[in-house]
């Protein structure tokens, strides 16, 4: 290889960089418009392969006529750099020409038709053209120069090739693990400019040492027997589509094991580019005449059919080997490089050997190679085109995976075949074995991948019956059935959990705590909107006081899957006559109407993901406040494992940056709830307002009264400005939630402890003592956030009886009954009418109490208020196992308030009297009863107790669900025994749900006494 000849290549190993560099940050440039990764990945990777067609084109009109083909090419690489700086230009008026010709819509529009996605991908195609196209002309350039004889036609196109495709790997890599995460979007854009310029440099000055190419066409032409080899183009060109094809195909497969965030989609891009790197290496030994060119590149689509179909047969190990190797969705790269590599590199390897064979095919003499690489590079690329947008946007929706894969083999074999017709003489044993594998896709269908489908980037395997399953545009969506409920999976990715008719109302505290928080806020909201519609468990949580709810949903299969249960669920959102569904991104469609809300809910799930990190950016926070009417309130979650102290800081901060006034809330340790508002969030005075409004709504969820509300206050206004202080802002451009979250392992995320401790400086106490029952306060805090929240907020109580009574619960719920006794008999001292004193000492005296053994303040009393004496008198009955009287007493414990410390005690007598007397009516009364009492931190034995009542009110699912959430509680397996556990699952009747209890059954007698 000359000195020259290696200039020229370094030359275009940095072109191919710079190039991946530009289409890393083009893919999260337009997917802010696309909504998602997936669809940007289809229409962008179209665009960018009919800039390269089109260039290619032109080049094979003049390339021949250039004699310093080397310059013109540095001068390529300056335009190149300057129209990649309009690129982000050319968006935003994109973006603007899109709302002047689709917006102003009174009501978000629903696009089943596909208008935006069909309008942007239109646009990205006007945009990318001209750098793109400036791109596509560069290999001809350089083959004008490198190719001076016959012989080295194959070998040197092939070198350009390969090098080229391994410049582009490094690039790809480089963007998604380096620049992107360090320097933003439009920073690495810079660095390709940069890379540009470098290019050029060097170009000219190999320019500069090497003589003018001469124009005259070389006399000799190689003997071509037969037919014109022109058969080559149409063939290259459904070769380009199927390898597109291929990589979205393996793009979505491969997503369910690494993930959907930035660094999987580069991951794959780097392995499959690699793979076509290497082939074109190794092509460049067998394309030294026409006869060998023909041969290899029918067995180049043997072998893409073979590799292919043999990888896709081999998924179900891909779980495995993630899990063996460490690979996983935090952006391991070289663990993940592997897995990747395992699947997609065999096939890529094929592919990549295809575009150099063909020119080699097509040019007759060394003169045509520059044409001919051209006119080949045309022609697959703009197959590549057709092959990516109808994988992405039609043949993988209709045909599912398994068809995508018979279709897209059965094409390579046929291509294989023609080939083998083509050659002279033909070639008899590559065209059998591409018959035989023919006959065999049709005798032997590949079936869907269903263990990759079931496995998620954590590595779990859901199990179930699959009772939905569709491939959408933008996420593979199932709907699985364990036996108790269905588990709602998109990508992989757990999404919601729909339950059946009688199970417990208190479960995904955190979507409920997303649709009610804003109604408390603004009691008088009637408008709202909901992003994303998951399994319908924040819908359905609405109070019944908002008038109308618009739902964004992105993937119109995720629709599809809650309808496919409709009929069998507790409660069916969609049925509700103020709902109204529009498929569509939430950011396309907000930017396209000019309704405007009171409530406005977001709900991204997984959001290190490419669709839903955008959802967290400045951008998109100011669309949202530019929708909600003046007071309105915005609400958005997000899980705390999936961001460590200094995430929640920049997504904080970035609310602060957007809204006047900013809340955190925590209805469980495991997530937090952001409330933002230009006008005063006010929940202690507004909060009783809408709980008198819609109080079922409220009690449903576990939120009957204002105390509820507020221990679930994390941080005021004032503690989220405090905390907010120093973070950097979350931006399209700088998406820190993007780049960082898929990254953090575990053990650095906002843990429990971690968690309460890094929000204690700015949890004011003081806060939530105004105006409210503290000890009942103190109670639902040591619950909810555990007792060093509660004893933080225990100080700030002015009143010694209230914080002495407040105290005993503290020391009650820690399992210290003497020094909980002394705060309770300390309390009664200074406030005799302290019913949480009194409360406190009659659970702690309840054995003594059943047998007349008064001690302490309660034997000084005469005689005890009306509702405490109803609750002794109904443990007295039941130590008697005589339930009789519990009927009597029913009204009095009826009206206990839920704050009351006797509250729970009364509910569980007024289940039992019910479920003792028997009939469906009466179990159903008892459930209701026991979920009002489960909705904060429901015991075993309150589970249980529900588990019999749902089971005679006609709902074994919801028992069973009760059941495995003891399962969940206690592990002793003599302990579940005794508590009645396997006595429940004897009782379900027999076929129902019998692989649910078998397999309960079977778990259960699995551990140990």
């Amino acid at each position: 290889m000359d000195r020259q000849f290696a200039a020229v290549l370094l030359c275009f190993a940095m072109s191919g960089f710079a190039a991946l560099l530009y289409q890393t940050a083009w893919l999260r440039e337009f997917a802010f418009v696309f909504g998602t990764a997936e669809l940007a990945v289809v229409s962008v990777l179209a665009a960018y392969m009919a800039g390269l067609a089109g260039g290619a084109a032109v080049a094979a009109r003049f390339a021949s006529r250039i004699r310093r083909p080397v310059l013109v090419y540095g001068a390529l690489e300056l335009g190149i750099a300057a129209c990649a700086l309009a690129v982000p230009r050319g968006l935003d008026l994109a973006t603007r020409l899109y709302v002047v010709m689709f917006g102003g819509r009174s009501s978000p529009p629903d696009e089943g038709q596909l208008t935006g996605t069909l309008f942007f991908a239109v646009a990205s195609f006007v945009i990318l053209a001209i750098p793109t196209g400036l791109m596509g002309i560069t290999l001809p350039l350089l083959a004008r120069y490198a190719i001076r004889k016959q012989e080295e036609v194959g070998s040197r196109i092939a070198w350009l090739y390969a090098i080229n495709t391994g410049g582009a790997v490094v690039g790809t890599l480089c963007a998604a693990f380096v620049l992107l995460p360090e320097i933003g979007l439009r920073s690495t854009m810079h660095v390709g400019v940069l890379v540009n310029g470098l290019t050029f440099l060097v170009a000219v000055l190999v320019a500069r040492t090497t003589p003018a190419v001469a124009t005259e066409a070389p006399t000799t032409i190689e003997p071509r027997p037969g037919i014109r080899a022109n058969w080559i183009l149409p063939v290259i060109a459904f070769s380009g589509a199927v390898s597109f094809g291929f990589e979205v195909l393996w793009t979505r497969l491969l997503g369910q094991v690494l993930g959907g965030s930035v660094y999987a989609f580069a991951t794959m891009l780097a392995s499959f580019l690699l793979g076509i790197a290497l082939g074109s290496a190794v092509a460049a030994r067998f394309a030294s005449d026409l006869g060998n060119s023909i041969r290899g590149f029918a067995i180049a689509q043997l072998g893409t059919a073979t590799a292919s179909l043999a990888a896709y047969g081999a998924l179900g190990w891909a779980p495995a080997l993630a899990r063996a190797i460490g690979a996983s969705s935090h952006g391991s790269l070289a663990p993940n490089a592997m897995v990747a590599a395992a699947f997609l590199l065999p096939s890529a390897l094929f592919i990549g050997a295809s575009f150099p064979l063909a020119v080699r095919i097509l040019a007759r003499n060394a003169s045509e190679a520059a044409a001919a690489s051209a006119r080949v590079y045309a022609w697959n690329t703009t197959g590549s085109i057709a092959g990516a947008l109808s994988t992405g946007l039609v043949l993988l929706p209709e045909l599912g995976f398994e068809g995508l894969i018979r279709f897209a083999c059965a094409t390579n074999l046929l291509l294989a075949l023609t080939a083998c017709w083509f050659s002279n003489p033909p070639l008899r044993v590559p065209a059998t074995a591409a018959a035989i594998g023919l006959a065999c896709l049709v005798s032997f269908p590949p079936d869907p991948p269903w263990q990759i489908l079931r496995t998620s980037p954590s590595g779990a395997v859901a199990s179930g019956e699959v009772s939905y399953y569709g491939v959408g545009r933008s996420a593979t969506v199932l709907l699985l059935n364990p036996g108790t409920s269905w588990r709602l999976t998109t990508g992989g990715l757990n999404e919601a959990e729909i339950r059946p008719p009688g199970s417990r109302p208190g479960q995904a505290a955190t979507t409920r705590w997303l649709a009610l928080l804003p109604i408390l806020a603004r009691p008088e909201s009637e408008d709202v909107l909901l992003i994303g519609l998951g399994g319908g468990l924040t819908l359905q949580a609405i109070p019944s006081t908002a008038k109308h709810i618009d739902v964004i949903e992105l993937e119109s299969e995720v629709v599809a899957a809650n309808r496919a249960v409709s009929s069998e669920r507790d409660f069916d959102p969609l049925a509700d006559p103020r709902v109204q569904i529009h498929v569509n991104d939430a950011r396309g469609a907000l930017v396209l109407t000019t309704r405007r809300y009171d409530a406005i809910i977001s709900q991204p799930s997984h959001p290190w993901t490419a669709g839903a990190s955008h959802l967290y950016t400045q951008e998109f926070f100011s669309l949202v406040r530019d929708h909600l009417n003046p007071g309105g309130v915005f609400s958005q979650w997000i899980g705390l494992r999936f961001v460590d102290e200094d995430l929640l800081r920049t997504i904080v901060a970035t609310l602060q940056d957007t809204f006047v006034n900013v809340r955190l809330y925590q209805p469980v340790t495991g997530s937090v709830v952001f409330l933002a508002s230009d006008s005063e969030l006010d929940l202690e005075e507004n909060a009783p307002r809408a709980l008198a409004m819609a109080a079922p709504d409220f009690a449903r969820y576990g939120l009957p009264t204002p105390e509820d509300v507020v221990a679930g206050l994390a941080m005021n206004e004032a503690g989220a400005r405090h905390f907010a202080r120093g973070g950097k802002l979350n931006t399209d451009h700088n998406n820190r939630l993007a780049a960082r979250s898929p990254r953090l392992l575990p053990r650095d995320s906002m843990a429990r402890g971690r968690v309460l401790k890094v929000f204690a400086p700015y949890d004011p106490p003081e806060a939530h003592a105004k105006g409210f029952q503290s000890a009942y306060l103190a109670r639902r805090l040591s619950i909810v956030s555990g007792v060093d929240r509660a004893s933080r907020f225990v100080r700030a109580i002015a009143d010694p009886a209230e914080q002495a009574a407040a105290r005993g619960w503290i020391d009650y719920w820690s399992q210290r009954p003497i020094a909980a006794r002394l705060q309770f008999e300390r309390a009664r001292e200074l406030d005799p009418e302290s019913i949480e004193a009194l409360g406190g000492l009659l659970l702690l005296e309840r054995s003594r109490i059943l047998h007349d053994e008064y001690s302490g303040t309660l034997a000084a009393l005469s005689v005890l208020p009306t509702h405490e004496a109803a609750v002794v008198s109904g443990w007295r009955a039941q130590s008697r196992n005589d339930l009789t009287p519990l009927r009597e007493l029913d009204k009095t414990l009826a009206t206990l308030d839920s704050r009351h410390p006797l509250y729970a005690e009364s509910a569980r007598l007024r289940a039992k009297w019910r479920l003792r007397e028997g009939g469906q009516q009466r179990a159903r009364e008892a459930l209701a009863i026991v979920d009002a009492i489960t909705l904060v931190q429901p015991t075993a034995a309150d589970l249980i107790l529900r588990a019999k009542a749902a089971l005679a009110a006609g709902f074994p699912l919801g028992a069973l669900s009760s059941i495995e959430e003891v399962a969940g509680q206690i592990q002793n397996r003599s302990q579940l025994k005794a508590m009645g556990v396997f006595a429940v699952l004897d009782a379900v009747p027999a076929g129902v749900a019998d692989i649910a209890v078998t397999r309960l059954r079977e778990e259960l007698r699995s551990r140990k006494e």
